[in-house]
């Protein structure tokens, strides 16, 4: 299996499938955190108090191209390609619990909700790899912030840099040491850009 994109998450249901928009795939995430990444590398000072990769490269991958910059930072990527059936099995199964105990399914009305998610498998697991792989990464950069004693980061504003950003903020709380972050938009000689501020609160 490849990394690919296959849009928003599948809903499935006894009468078919549809897409949850507000939840995209996390595939259209990983050039932008690789760009991130990237750039991070190239900071040598730490303890600076800000951080600036306003500059940084904005990539534009061909999938092998994608595929050799996650490994330079994903090293177990192959574990994870061969725990994405389990991980989506997981998913499905409690998936199908929760469809059983809330929607009072007829047998027929689970039979067709099974006969979707069958239809859907390959999607899904494709769907899972992806997230799967996003999250290693941002854990991957959370690492790397930790490392440089990053205080704030100034970064571009588009191409879902501040989003990745954004999805990272949650990851910082649970980090140990935990961190506060709070996202800001400014202006900068007339173009807007993005500061991550940090403070490690234990």
């Amino acid at each position: 299996m490849e990394l690919k994109y296959v849009g928003a998450r599948p809903i499935v249901s006894k009468s078919g499938v549809c897409f949850d928009e507000t939840k995209p795939d996390n595939y259209i995430f990983l050039t932008p955190i690789i760009d991130i990444l990237d750039a991070l590398e190239s900071i040598d000072n730490r303890d600076e108090e800000v951080v600036d990769i306003v500059d940084m490269k904005i990539h534009h991958f061909h999938k092998n191209e994608l595929i050799d910059s996650i490994e330079k930072y994903c090293k177990n990527l192959d574990e994870l390609f061969e725990k994405r059936e389990e991980r989506a099995n997981k998913k499905i199964d409690i998936f199908i619990e929760d469809s059983k105990k809330y929607r009072n399914l007829s047998r027929d009305e689970e039979s067709a909700l099974l006969g979707n998610i069958k239809i859907m498998r390959n999607y899904y697991l494709h769907y899972v790899l992806n997230e799967t792989v996003y999250h290693n990464l941002l854990h991957k950069l959370a690492d790397k912030i930790h490392e440089l004693k990053i205080k704030s980061l100034l970064f571009p504003v588009g191409v879902n840099h501040a989003l990745v950003l954004s999805h990272l903020v949650p990851i910082l709380e649970e980090y140990r040491p935990s961190y506060n972050s709070t996202i800001t938009m400014e202006e900068d000689n007339g173009e807007m850009v993005g500061r991550l501020e940090l403070k490690i609160v234990g």
